[in-house]
């Protein structure tokens, strides 16, 4: 009885902060908003405010909206996480005509940042805002329904229903649907453009502004999943001779497999490839700990080259893309690899199965094996995939199986 009552009265506090959060932050972006310049039916903004992986999986798409937009005579904004802007910039500066570069985080909590950024977006006068992103964020998309633009298209998302969701959509003027099935991220990214290309194809001529402007089909031709020509043709500063990458960093403290483990199998690689390949550590300056870590447990006698802090994104991409091998825990190392054709070996708790990983068989161009703690590979193996109730431990994968599944990606095939 009394777990009963704490468990209402905790979630009584989470609805009370949340209607808090609601009024406070409707009120902000009212008042940012309340001076917009005439919507403009030749500027689009799409907005994005996830993460690394997930811009990797969306930006193929990304380029068939361009390519649609412009088609149209418009010109494409995008509105870019920080963490991830410099790979827009850089891969995909051809098809963005403007990137307005956001810190998320500080958006969602310093309201002078986020009026004078909403500021800046309201000078704009968009004509189009798109919100492609499936799981959405209450306290990023608030604004959009206080925006002047005629057309405001977002997903459906996860088909939440209460009430800040409820005012939400009221706000758009289109709300795509979308499936309720797990699906790989790049494809929910698909689904969302094949609904809003069948939107742009049934909507009224007053936005085809290019007096040639070609018909959207929509027939929807999947591009392809991998990284850009640049970081393939572009020899990384280690790629004087083989070498494995191993990257021990992870954006939450579960997600990361222990730096001990990492060490054991830092070891056992020596032992067994010594001569044949050497070992790079590769991370973010804030990786820079568990590479030391790492380094330490392994001992001297373990050559361990520490690249963490010393590559941007772009050069992260080229160090992983020229690798042998990663041997990686769930994070942006694993989806470089993936979409740069190197096999790689990833290390995960399987929570979200399905949706980042594994990657499905026909986007691949070499092997992506994922491990996952025994108690997750028995329900898997029940067809169990839903997400369990507590986070899996990832410290019961053991070295001598990543090992020995390292040995057969390394196997000439």
């Amino acid at each position: 009885m009394l777990v009963e009552l704490l468990a209402r009265f905790r979630q009584m506090r989470r609805q009370r902060r949340r209607r808090h959060l609601f009024a406070s932050l409707s009120t902000a972006d009212a008042a940012a908003l309340v001076q917009q310049a005439v919507p403009d039916p030749t500027r689009v903004l799409v907005l994005r405010n996830d993460s690394i992986g997930d811009y990797l999986l969306f930006r193929p798409w990304l380029r068939q909206l361009s390519h649609v937009v412009r088609g149209r005579g418009q010109r494409l904004t995008l509105a870019a996480n920080a963490l991830w802007a410099p790979l827009a910039q850089a891969w995909d500066g051809d098809v963005i005509d403007e990137l307005l570069v956001v810190e998320f985080g500080r958006f969602t909590t310093d309201l002078t940042y986020r009026a004078a950024m909403l500021r800046r977006i309201g000078a704009g006068g968009y004509g189009e805002v798109i919100y492609p992103l499936h799981v959405r964020e209450p306290t990023v998309e608030n604004f959009i329904r206080f925006m002047e633009a005629p057309v405001r298209v977002a997903s459906q998302g996860e088909h939440h229903h209460d009430a800040w969701f409820t005012t939400l959509n009221a706000g758009y003027t289109q709300l795509l649907p979308t499936s309720r099935q797990v699906l790989f991220e790049y494809d929910r990214n698909g689904e969302f453009f094949g609904k809003w290309l069948t939107t742009v194809t049934a909507m009224a001529s007053p936005l085809v502004l290019a007096s040639q402007a070609p018909t959207p089909s929509p027939e929807l031709d999947a591009p392809p999943l991998r990284l850009p020509l640049v970081v393939m043709a572009t020899p990384s500063t280690a790629s004087s001779s083989p070498y494995l990458v191993l990257f021990p960093g992870a954006s939450a403290r579960q997600k990361r497999w222990p730096t001990k483990h990492f060490a054991l199998l830092a070891v056992a690689l020596h032992q067994r490839y010594a001569g044949h390949y050497r070992l790079v550590l590769a991370g973010s300056p804030g990786d820079a700990t568990y590479a030391r870590q790492i380094q330490q447990a392994a001992g001297p006698g373990v050559p361990l080259e520490n690249h963490c802090g010393q590559t941007d994104l772009p050069g992260l991409a080229q160090l992983v893309a020229g690798a042998q091998l990663l041997i990686s825990n769930d994070t942006v190392a694993a989806h470089l690899a993936a979409q740069a054709g190197t096999p790689c070996l990833v290390l995960l708790m399987g929570e979200n199965y399905g949706k980042f990983f594994p990657y499905p068989p026909h986007l691949l161009r070499a092997a992506c094996r994922c491990l996952f703690p025994p108690s997750q590979e028995t329900r898997f193996a029940q067809g169990d995939f839903s997400p369990p109730a507590r986070d899996p431990d990832l410290r019961k994968i053991v070295p001598s199986r990543v090992l020995a599944a390292a040995e057969e990606l390394l196997r000439p095939q």
